[in-house]
């Protein structure tokens, strides 16, 4: 397959791979809707993404770049992880539309979380396990707030899970599959769990901030507890960890103070996962 497309809102992306099994690949994370086989002729598209096979040899022989910018390599068992990874830096280097943090973004009720935390937090965890729990997946990855309304915009795509997180969902939810399981990555052993029905049904769907939560899994931690944190901590937080805080200047500043009083912010400690779950349901819920 030479070409295809996929619309994942706001965002729409035209591929172009000499992959033979990519898009089947893709097809299993991806409903119909928005992984097309074909590219819309008249459609503008956000990114323009050239996947495909530069050298000959067996070592990473495949390249992901958008225009001239180059990604990374990849070899032909780490397509898909490297193909989910270069989407994210797509949009965290080169969109400037919305204010982008990195974070996990859930919405239940028609209020929405925000959790932001480093590597190895428990993010992605916590937020599939919430997924799986009823809650609205916006992202696993990136916080896209409207600069014009200060509402959270969704970018559904499947949530990324690594090393020890892959097992705890499957201990948890023995009935739900997790896919594309990739050894030997950079980041360890990742897989995929695809986004529920409601969370693709709601992409299009923005929701109001009410929370910030800072996961932090510690083995040797406390069952859970729970801190206040405080405003001007949780607003040096946000924009540390936007991708473009300094392109929105003195615009970013005034969203990031809106968000941080408009919302409450705790900071979540824990080593036993259940408890944090029936916590984070208390507390939010």
């Amino acid at each position: 397959m030479a070409f295809f497309s996929l619309h994942t809102p706001p965002f729409s992306v035209r591929i172009d791979t000499d992959s033979p099994t990519l898009f089947n690949d893709l097809s299993v994370l991806y409903p119909p809707e928005i992984l097309l086989q074909s590219p819309c002729i008249k459609h503008i598209y956000d990114f323009h993404i050239d996947y495909k096979r530069r050298f000959a040899g067996k070592s990473r022989p495949y390249h992901f770049r958008t225009g001239s910018e180059h990604f990374r390599m990849a070899d032909a068992n780490q397509l898909i992880p490297t193909f989910e990874w270069g989407l994210n830096w797509c949009v965290s280097a080169y969109q400037q539309q919305y204010l982008a943090i990195h974070a996990a973004v859930l919405e239940k009720n028609g209020r929405a979380l925000i959790m932001p935390a480093p590597p190895g937090s428990g993010k992605s965890t916590l937020c599939a396990l919430l997924m799986l729990r009823g809650w609205r997946l916006l992202s696993d990855e990136m916080c896209l707030i409207d600069p014009a309304s200060g509402q959270l915009q969704p970018y559904v795509r499947p949530v990324s899970l690594k090393n020890a997180s892959i097992d705890v969902i499957e201990q948890y939810h023995p009935e739900i599959k997790v896919f594309h399981r990739t050894p030997d990555t950079e980041k360890g052993t990742v897989a995929y769990l695809r986004p529920s029905d409601s969370s693709w049904q709601g992409a299009n769907v923005c929701a109001k901030p009410a929370w910030i939560v800072f996961p932090a899994y510690q083995a040797a931690a406390e069952s859970v507890a729970v801190f206040t944190m405080p405003k001007a901590d949780t607003l040096l937080y946000l924009a540390q960890n936007s991708f473009n805080y300094a392109v929105f200047a003195a615009q970013g500043f005034s969203l990031l103070s809106q968000l941080v009083e408009n919302t409450e912010s705790y900071r979540l400690e824990y080593s036993d996962t259940e408890q944090m779950l029936e916590c984070v349901e208390q507390i939010l819920c």
